[in-house]
C-alpha cells in the first residue's frame, strides 16, 4: 500500500448500499437507499429495538468520568441553561501539576436537582460510542459525531428547540420521553437556530413516544423536539450527521469562480443590477460543471478524519497474529470508494494493492463482515494473505476491528 500521487476520482456524495441484515450493533430493518427515499430530511422515524445488544451499563459512565479530566468543552451540566463549571469542579495540585476534578457532592447535587449531564464528542473517549457513531455514519452516508446525555429527573432542561443537523437518538439505559413537532423552518442551515429564529413551536405534537433501551429515533434537522426525563436514570447517545447542502456547494462555487471575474471585484455601489444578474449566471453555469461538483466532494472527503480503535497488541509481535474468524471488520469511511482509484483516508490518497482493493470493495457493500466471511468471498486468496491485508488496512485506519468479538488468540 503506497501513497498515491494523483488525486482520487470520487463518486458524488452517496450512502453505502449496505442492507439492514448485516452484522453489527444496529439493525434499522431498512436499507440505506430506502431510508434516504422514505425518511431522510422528510420525517421522524422510530426504530424499535434497533440496537441488537446491551452495550452499556452505568459503570461504563463511571469509568468515563473516572478516566477523563473534566473540561468545559468535554463535560457540561445544563439546567435551563449552562451551569457554571466552577460550581461542580475544583482545581488542585497533584505532584506539582495543576489538575481538575469533579466535586462529587456538588456534581451529584446538580443531577439530583434535575440537571442534564452532556459529554461532548464522546466517541473520542468511549469505544461503544465510537462504534455506534461509525455505524450510523455508514448507514446514513454522512460524517457523524456524538454526544452523550445523562439525566435522572427534571422537566426538560433544553426546552422545545430544533437542531441544525440530523440526529439519531440511541437510548442506551433507561427511558426518556420525546415529543416531536413539525418544522416551522424546514431544513435550517447551521446558523438558523431555533433560539434566534422568532418561530414558535406548534402546539400539537406530531409524535409523542417513550424511548426504551435499544430504541433509535431519527430526527431530521428542523423538527422541534422536547425531551423529558421520567424520574429514572437515562443515558442516550445523540449521533449527529452532517450532510453538505446545496447552499454549501453554491457558496463554494461562488468563492471559486467570482474572484477570477473582474466584474465581481469593484467596490459595491459601482455595479448595476445587470452585472449582478450576469455574475449569478456565471456562477450558475459553473455549478452545473460535473468536474467542479466532483472537486467539491473531493474536498469533503479530504477533510474526513477517522476515529478507529487502537490495536497495539496486534502489531507488537513480528509474527502474524492468529486472528479469530469471528473478528468483525468494518470500513471506516462513510463515502463509497471508487474502483481502480486511490482511496482517500485521513487526508492522504492511498493506492491499494489488488487484494486490499477487493477487501475494501466487499466491505463497502456491508456494515461489517467477519474474517471468515471475507475468506469465503475470496477463495482465490489464502487466509494468511487476507488477514495480513486486513491488519495493514487497520494500520492505515481504513478499517476497524471489533475487540468485543476478538477470539482469545487475538488478545494474547
Amino acid at each position: 500500500m503506497t501513497q498515491a500521487r494523483t488525486q482520487p476520482q470520487l463518486r458524488p456524495y452517496q450512502p453505502s448500499q449496505a442492507t439492514g441484515q448485516d452484522i453489527g450493533l444496529l439493525n434499522f430493518g431498512v436499507t440505506p437507499q430506502a431510508f434516504r427515499e422514505q425518511h431522510f430530511e422528510q420525517a421522524v422515524q422510530l426504530f424499535r429495538k434497533a440496537l441488537r445488544d446491551t452495550i452499556c451499563e452505568w459503570q461504563d459512565l463511571d469509568h468515563l468520568l473516572q478516566q477523563n479530566e473534566p473540561t468545559p468543552q468535554g463535560l457540561q451540566l445544563f439546567n435551563h441553561g449552562l451551569i457554571d463549571d466552577a460550581s461542580y469542579t475544583e482545581d488542585y495540585p497533584c505532584f506539582g501539576v495543576q489538575r481538575r476534578r469533579l466535586n462529587k457532592v456538588r456534581f451529584y447535587g446538580h443531577l439530583n436537582a434535575g440537571a442534564t449531564l452532556v459529554l461532548n464528542r464522546v466517541e473520542m473517549q468511549w469505544v461503544a460510542a465510537q462504534r455506534l457513531c461509525a455505524e450510523v455514519s455508514r448507514f446514513s452516508g454522512q460524517p457523524a459525531t456524538s454526544n452523550a446525555y445523562v439525566s435522572f429527573r427534571g422537566d426538560g432542561t433544553f426546552g422545545k428547540h430544533w437542531d441544525t443537523h440530523d440526529v439519531f437518538a440511541i437510548q442506551l439505559i433507561g427511558r426518556k420521553r420525546w415529543r416531536l413537532f413539525a418544522p416551522t423552518l424546514p431544513l435550517p442551515l447551521s446558523h438558523q437556530m431555533s433560539q434566534s429564529s422568532g418561530h414558535t413551536c406548534p402546539e400539537v405534537a406530531a409524535l409523542d413516544c417513550v424511548l426504551e433501551a435499544g430504541d433509535v429515533l431519527y430526527i431530521p434537522r428542523g423538527w422541534w423536539h422536547h425531551v423529558l426525563p421520567l424520574d429514572e436514570g437515562s443515558l442516550h447517545l445523540s449521533v449527529g450527521t452532517y450532510a453538505p447542502t446545496v447552499h454549501d456547494y453554491l457558496m463554494w462555487v461562488c468563492s471559486r469562480v467570482l474572484p477570477r471575474d473582474l466584474r465581481a471585484r469593484p467596490a459595491l455601489g459601482t455595479g448595476t443590477a445587470d452585472i449582478f444578474a450576469t455574475l449569478l449566471e456565471t456562477a450558475g453555469a459553473a455549478a452545473r460543471d460535473p468536474d467542479l461538483l466532483r472537486e467539491f466532494h473531493q474536498q469533503i472527503v479530504q477533510r474526513e478524519r477517522t476515529t478507529s480503535e487502537f490495536n497495539v497488541g496486534l502489531f507488537a509481535s513480528p509474527r502474524l497474529p492468529a486472528l479469530s474468524g469471528a473478528t468483525q471488520v468494518r470500513l471506516n469511511t462513510c463515502y463509497t470508494p471508487v474502483a481502480d482509484a486511490p482511496l482517500m483516508v485521513n487526508g492522504t490518497a492511498l493506492q491499494l494493492d489488488k487484494l486490499s482493493a477487493q477487501l475494501v470493495t466487499l466491505l463497502a457493500g456491508s456494515r461489517a463482515l467477519t474474517l471468515a466471511q471475507l475468506e469465503a468471498k475470496l477463495p482465490g486468496a489464502t487466509a494468511d494473505a487476507i488477514r495480513a491485508s486486513v491488519l495493514n488496512l487497520n494500520r492505515f485506519e481504513i478499517v476497524s476491528l471489533d475487540r468485543s468479538v476478538l477470539g482469545a488468540s487475538d488478545r494474547a
